[in-house]
């Protein structure tokens, strides 16, 4: 394995600016329709940068990874953003009226909510599988079995919003920042999954 050198992190801190514009570029273009979309294309480049493995094109990585899973992507998205709009109905329905546990646990459903996308779409852009129903259900299954992973991805999720609260402009680079932190610990989590997943798809390719 080659020495990591200093070129090599200013490549890396480059192509994580690049595939954050690209992003930015997919979702403000959508109106935020395809945000689904481009977060997993943003995880699928983000670890394929730190995994040094192959020369990564940021473009042609980016798109390729936004059109792979395109609809399935794009559908859990808009259903969590009903979803969203649900428990934003009911936080203010409750505060309204004096109905502080109803905005407690519109609260809660809408973190979970966030938590849940947080581990979804970064296992979409990694994990290939013909059944969609069990990736959804992994997401869930992954969430819950790692408390202090979630608070962590929840972590770089707010740091995002701290520094564009600082500055607007530290969107251009923050929100590449968040995916290479969360991806560096879930690269650590699903790697114990990594390896039997290559091998069934091995076995399913002979």
């Amino acid at each position: 394995m080659e020495r990591y050198r200093l070129k090599d992190f200013f490549k890396d801190a480059t192509d994580i600016v690049a595939v954050n514009f690209l992003f930015l570029l997919a979702v403000i273009l959508s109106s935020g329709i395809l945000f689904g979309a481009a977060f997993k294309a943003l995880f699928a480049v983000t670890f394929k940068i730190m995994g040094h493995q192959d020369a990564t094109r940021i473009w042609k990585d980016f798109w390729t990874a936004f059109i792979d899973s395109f609809w399935f992507s794009t559908l859990v998205w808009l259903i969590s953003v009903v979803f969203g709009l649900m428990f934003a109905f009911v936080i203010d329905y409750g505060l309204n009226h004096q109905m502080i546990w109803l905005a407690a646990s519109g609260i809660v459903s809408a973190i979970f909510l966030i938590l849940y996308l947080l581990y979804f779409f970064p296992m979409l852009s990694i994990f290939k599988t013909k059944s969609r129903i069990q990736m959804l259900k992994n997401a869930a299954i992954m969430g819950a079995s790692h408390p202090f992973s979630s608070l962590l991805l929840a972590g770089g999720l707010v740091m995002v919003f701290i520094l564009f609260e600082w500055w607007t402009g530290t969107l251009l680079f923050s929100i590449g920042l968040m995916s290479v932190i969360n991806a560096a610990h879930l690269n650590r989590l699903f790697y114990p999954y990594l390896e039997p997943f290559k091998d069934q798809q091995n076995n399913e390719q002979i």
